[in-house]
């Protein structure tokens, strides 16, 4: 004999109506993940010698946690851009809570406001690699290997170090590593040549209002 549902039964099985914990979870592993991701980071900040520490703290790097997090939640739109963001947020928060002298407050705005919307970008990124159409799987590639391969560029120009071009190969291995078909490599690594291209300007007025 069949026991009759429960309105808590039959709501429980129309789509878009999960509980409040269940939609909570992943913001929930986004941020305790940035804090252990920003823990890590200053401990390799301080154990790496230099110029390789530099490798602990280069926001582009940084912005790989959204864009792991999203494509392992397997998240789109909105939850993937909020979850993208409160990952690196809480990044950014661990790193200067962890901080071996307490950041100013022009530097605590900036990198939060960078945290909020490079968070979003590389999370809706990560949405983007796990689409079928292969467009938008390009675009999710070529965005990502970009970020990355222009703040490599920008110090390998203007900065100077081995540790650049550790950065770039990472840049120029995501498109490669994470693309489905050769189409989708070349597509890829070609675009985020463009991508980082377009990116140097982006990271010199970074620079140049963190400096200031």
């Amino acid at each position: 004999m069949n026991r009759p549902r429960s309105a808590i039964d039959r709501t429980s099985r129309v789509p878009g109506l999960q509980p409040v914990q269940a939609r909570l979870m992943p913001l929930v592993a986004a941020i305790l993940g940035g804090v252990a991701a920003g823990a890590f980071a200053r401990l390799l900040d301080s154990a790496l010698p230099a110029p390789w520490n530099t490798l602990a703290n280069p926001s582009a790097l940084w912005g790989l946690l959204p864009f792991a997090a999203v494509t392992a939640l397997r998240l789109r739109g909105w939850p993937a851009a909020s979850v993208g963001a409160a990952a690196l947020v809480s990044m950014v928060t661990a790193w200067i809570v962890l901080a071996p002298s307490p950041a100013s407050g022009r530097e605590v705005v900036l990198w939060g406001v960078v945290g909020v919307f490079a968070g979003a970008l590389c999370g809706l990124a990560g949405d983007l690699v796990r689409r079928s159409a292969p467009w938008f799987h390009r675009v999710g590639l070529a965005f990502m290997g970009g970020v990355v391969l222009g703040e490599a560029l920008y110090g390998i120009l203007l900065i100077g170090g081995p540790q650049w071009l550790v950065e770039g190969a990472i840049g120029l291995a995501l498109p490669l590593a994470l693309g489905r078909r050769a189409n989708d490599r070349i597509a890829g690594g070609a675009g985020a040549v463009l991508v980082a291209a377009a990116l140097f300007a982006v990271y010199f007025a970074y620079d140049a209002i963190a400096a200031a």
